[in-house]
């Protein structure tokens, strides 16, 4: 019989266990080559499902109708799918109240219902910095709420606005 190892627990609270969730969500590089692979293929997939009906079948062959009518309604809807493919797991919602000067990180499912909505008062945070489009939020013990990429200049000079009228 053989005994398994114990296993190591940092000291510290397990993420489910934390009355306020901490976000991190990475500006990951979008990666331009397998975007290219998958619409490529999607249009593939939907080229294959039109010129599929361009093969011709005996008369009167009833299944091989069918199997045709079900094979092309596969490879179509795989194309579309593969069009239409978003990336998958997207980071919170953050919205900032510049007049109540409040910021709010709202976690949404799948679905897009609401999971978690944590509501923080922008002065009774530790840190929040916008640096090198880069917007990031610690609470008073100091573990990081959001880090969020800004990339439209509209947003960022709201910030600016919120961050310039307090001293965080």
């Amino acid at each position: 019989m053989a005994a398994l190892p114990d296993t190591f627990m940092p000291d510290g609270p397990l993420r489910r266990q934390r009355d306020v969730p901490a976000h991190f969500t990475e500006a990951l590089p979008e990666n331009k080559v397998r975007r290219a692979v998958f619409r490529v293929a999607a249009v593939g997939a939907l080229a294959a499902a039109a010129g599929l009906w361009l093969v011709p079948v005996v008369p009167g062959d009833a299944l091989m109708q069918v199997f045709k009518l079900a094979f092309s309604a596969l490879l179509a809807m795989g194309g579309v799918a593969g069009v239409t493919r978003s990336r998958g797991q997207h980071g919170p919602e953050v919205q900032i109240d510049t007049h109540g000067r409040r910021l709010t990180v709202i976690e949404r499912d799948a679905t897009g219902h609401v999971r978690s909505e944590c509501s923080y008062a922008v002065d009774g945070l530790k840190e929040i910095v916008l640096r090198d489009n880069m917007l990031t939020a610690r609470d008073a013990q100091g573990s990081t709420l959001i880090a969020l990429p800004v990339k439209a200049p509209l947003v960022r000079a709201a910030l600016m606005r919120v961050l310039s009228q307090g001293h965080v």
